[in-house]
């Protein structure tokens, strides 16, 4: 097996579409009960057009496809997120990464989420834009690098 160098991508991992119900049943998982994610009267009466994503929501999947590159979350020593976009029912979420670096037994992981969806109605987003974007470091040692195909997409 052949490690990863810096400036290789993996292969892009998409999620989706995100339903209502994903989002309820992660609210239960997580215990996020804000109605402002589960209830559309609420959310509008809060100014939003409809519920959207909690955002670790979608750091969750970003972080299900970092864990399919890797070989599983066993070796992850840091994960980091920065939310850019809310994510909408009905939203693919396309994730990407990139090898920026792999020294001293580690490999670090920029990564890239894409929100690609037409949003709710009445709202005008572009039909693809950057959701989150994160950061996973690993340990080398631990991790099992999948190749194209393998990781049950």
């Amino acid at each position: 097996m052949t490690l990863p160098e810096p400036g290789s991508a993996f292969p892009e991992r998409t999620f989706g579409p995100l339903g209502r119900v994903d989002i309820v049943r992660y609210a239960g998982a997580s215990g996020d009960f804000n109605p402002i994610h589960i209830d559309a009267p609420y959310a509008r009466a809060a100014g939003a057009p409809d519920v959207f994503a909690m955002g670790m929501l979608p750091a969750g999947y970003l972080a299900h496809a970092a864990s399919d590159w890797l070989g599983g979350p066993g070796g992850f020593r840091r994960y980091k997120v920065r939310f850019a976009a809310r994510v909408w029912p009905g939203d693919l979420l396309a994730c990407t990464g990139m090898v920026t670096t792999v020294a001293g037994g580690h490999i670090v992981v920029a990564l890239t989420a894409l929100r690609r969806g037409e949003g709710p109605e009445g709202l005008s987003l572009p039909d693809e834009e950057i959701a989150l974007t994160g950061e996973v470091e690993a340990e080398l040692g631990s991790s099992v690098f999948v190749e194209e195909g393998e990781h049950g997409a």
